[in-house]
């Protein structure tokens, strides 16, 4: 099933990407992923949750994924995202692709045990992914 994400996304790249207030940052991603688009991402990801105030959302519609590569898998080892991401809902992929990414997230704790890491969904549909988010919007709003 194709994410309903409207063709007016702002480019990111080749990507489109939309921020919805207040919290969330909704990410197409369309063919190859190389260092400079990771980068990109990621540093558009810390400039809405500065505006936002707060650590926020991300949802990534893997959909159109194509290859990524090994300079843009290894570049998120090197921050410390969870300053400014709250969580990532990652769907829309096959589901090797999702198990894949799935696997490599478990790594990250083996290979950083150091390092914080934000709560990580994968899914079929976007649906999916909302439902996660308001599931941690919840749960944050009951811990605080």
């Amino acid at each position: 099933m194709k994410a309903e994400f409207p063709e007016d996304g702002s480019p990111l790249g080749a990507h489109r990407y939309r921020f919805e207030a207040p919290d969330l940052f909704l990410l197409r991603i369309v063919g190859d992923v190389g260092l400079s688009d990771t980068q990109a991402m990621f540093e558009r990801l810390e400039e809405l949750s500065g505006r936002a105030g707060r650590p926020i959302f991300w949802l990534a519609d893997i959909s159109e994924l194509g290859e990524v590569s090994q300079a843009a898998r290894k570049f998120p080892l090197k921050l410390d995202p969870a300053r400014w991401l709250r969580a990532t809902a990652v769907f829309g992929g096959s589901f090797q692709q999702r198990l894949m990414a799935n696997l490599v997230m478990k790594a990250i704790p083996l290979l950083r045990p150091s390092r914080r890491m934000s709560p990580l969904f994968f899914c079929a549909t976007e649906v999916e992914a909302r439902a996660f988010v308001e599931k941690e919007r919840q749960s944050e709003g009951r811990s605080s």
